[in-house]
């Protein structure tokens, strides 16, 4: 009854303690600037930290035509965020109010704000910037009225500490842009929050004009060590058009995310137009990461950083000898959970215990990432009698008073009885009345389950032997050489090749940094693609070969990193990456 107590209790906890750091958020957003008679414009319905979402209800729009909409645009990953579009032309002049939509979300009625969009009279040709005069560098006005930028809430910063960057592209232009490029973020942790496909888009006045403001992407970055590291560029190709004899048109912009060079659907342009291309990046970011403080040696601090609490369940109380059983350890709070390690446990010299099973349920939506992480402990006992699981701990780095913490459960008890499992089963068949035509048949079926449970038994504790000797095995060679064969470095990748594609390309990735780390004594900030080629060029590795290893490298980091369609067979993928890092080790020796 405990047990069920206390999960009846954490549950709810758990969700009030999201929905009260993650509160719906459902707005309406217009163009800040004058529209002209004519054009069209968009209306953005956002909705954020939303569950359960049914039962839009978009206004009237009067005084409005509806040129399109809705169009709901998402990641497709989770159901924290929509953005509900609709593109609008206006028919006359004025000062007119958008007004709210409605909808269900988690069964309650919301309403987003109302707005208001300004109708007046166009621009002047000088000031158009889809107009190009005789004489004008469209390059320069590329340059003026369409750029890149990189947004980071801070470059300095602990171990642990979350960062987020922000990439958005501002524009003025009637464009095209398409991501060719992602940045590398080598020495952190990544959590996705906003990518190109959610269609996030604002607007911001710069310099006395108004931006139609595209939010690319939008990360979370845990620093993994000290030291000072580069996020590299985002790069972005754009075609823009200009036109000589067409002053009034509204300019739009389409970002796409194509990371193998198609463009899409070309689309058709005005017999008086040009089309330029020119490609943009943003300019590198370092940021410093501090070290944390020195530890006491006796603590069970293990890298988290952030507010964390800590709470433990057994699934019974009381069961018989040789009975599974299992132990729920909860870490919940805020922080860099991918630290947020499996605590030690004190066991029982008696309990055979079996792998831990880890599951999360965190809101990326939140900085730091909020929620909890659960470690599910499967355990037997032999011993009859009451038994003790002491206090378990985790320590954790508090950001806000710069101290270490450390948080403990409670004991808990359990009694195992003299009665072994499969006695109790035969004792409550034993003591129904016996039908004298099915003894020989009980009797098999009891055999059967009598085997198949020992049988059972056995394999669990074969397994945990066999993975504890692996570990030993793994220390043994850790210690014997430092140059670990390639086949061994890349066996975790191996391991997920039938798996989902972003753990693959993650184990890859860094299954590859891991070989050149051991064997060119890469690390931190040393690690990346331009620095890289160049000390495998002053080796005299073949210059093909090189090449080769860096677009496997940023193959890889698309797959991690961007939401693109990897159009390849991951088994040819994976043995190709083992033959070039074996040609550029022969070429090594």
């Amino acid at each position: 009854m405990k047990w069920f107590v206390q999960r009846l209790f954490w549950s709810p906890v758990l969700l009030m303690l999201l929905s009260a750091s993650a509160q719906v958020k459902f707005r309406t957003i217009v163009p800040g600037h004058t529209i002209a008679p004519g054009e069209s414009f968009q209306v953005q319905y956002i909705l954020e930290n939303a569950n359960e979402i049914s039962g839009f209800l978009p206004p009237q729009f009067q005084g409005f035509r509806i040129v399109s909409g809705p169009h709901v645009y998402s990641d497709g990953k989770s159901s924290f965020y929509r953005n509900l579009v609709f593109t609008l032309v206006a028919t006359k002049q004025g000062r007119f109010k958008i007004y709210g939509a409605t909808c269900l979300v988690n069964g309650k009625l919301i309403k987003s704000n109302d707005a208001f969009v300004k109708i007046g009279p166009v621009e002047e040709a000088g000031d158009s910037p889809y107009f190009l005069r005789l004489g004008e560098d469209p390059f320069k006005k590329i340059s003026e009225n369409l750029f890149l930028k990189l947004i980071l809430n801070k470059q300095n910063c602990f171990i642990g500490e979350p960062l987020v960057a922000t990439f958005k592209l501002y524009s003025r232009l009637q464009s095209r842009s398409n991501v060719v490029k992602n940045p590398g973020f080598y020495g952190f942790s990544v959590y996705d929050m906003i990518n190109v496909n959610d269609q996030v888009e604002s607007e911001e006045k710069l310099n006395g004009h108004w931006f139609q403001v595209h939010t690319v992407r939008r990360v979370q970055l845990y620093p993994l060590q000290a030291g000072s590291f580069t996020i590299d560029a985002m790069e972005v190709a754009n075609e823009v058009e200009f036109s000589r004899s067409v002053v009034n048109k509204r300019t739009e912009q389409e970002v796409t995310e194509n990371m193998y060079g198609n463009n899409g659907t070309k689309q058709a342009k005005d017999a008086n137009s040009e089309l330029y291309k020119m490609n943009i990046k943003t300019d590198p970011v370092i940021v410093h990461v501090k070290p944390l403080p020195a530890k006491s040696p006796a603590d069970t601090f293990a890298g988290a950083v952030g507010n964390f609490s800590i709470n433990a369940f057994i699934e019974k109380d009381s069961i018989l000898k040789n009975e599974e059983n299992s132990l729920t350890v909860v870490v919940k709070g805020s922080g860099n959970f991918q630290r947020v390690n499996a605590p030690a446990i004190n066991w029982p010299q008696e309990f055979e215990t079996f792998d831990v099973l880890v599951t999360d349920t965190l809101n990326k939506a939140w900085v730091p990432l909020t929620g909890q992480r659960s470690f599910k402990y499967v355990f037997v006992g032999d011993k009859p009698g009451w038994h003790t699981i002491p206090a378990i701990s985790f320590s954790f780095f508090n950001l806000k008073s710069k101290t270490y913490k450390t948080v403990s459960t409670k004991p808990l008890t359990i009694f195992i009885s003299s009665k072994s499992k499969t006695e109790n089963k035969t004792i409550v068949s034993e003591s129904r009345p016996k039908r004298s035509g099915n003894r020989f048949a009980w009797w098999l079926s009891a055999t059967a389950a009598l085997a198949m449970m020992l049988g059972i038994f056995l394999w669990l504790r074969n397994k945990r032997n066999a993975i504890q000797k692996l570990k030993e095995q793994d220390k043994t060679n850790e210690g014997s050489s430092s140059l670990r064969p390639i086949e061994e470095i890349l066996r975790p990748a191996h391991l997920t090749l039938e798996g989902e594609d972003k753990i693959f390309f993650r184990e890859l990735h860094q299954a590859i940094w891991n070989y050149l780390n051991i064997r060119l004594q890469l690390s931190g900030s040393q690690m990346n693609k331009e620095l890289l080629s160049t000390i495998l060029m002053s080796k005299n590795i073949n210059r093909d070969l090189v090449e080769e290893l860096i677009e496997i490298i940023r193959q890889s980091e698309t797959g991690i990193y961007t939401s693109a369609h990897m159009n390849l067979n991951k088994q040819e993928f994976f043995q190709k990456t083992g033959k070039i890092l074996e040609a550029i080790e022969n070429s090594l020796v």
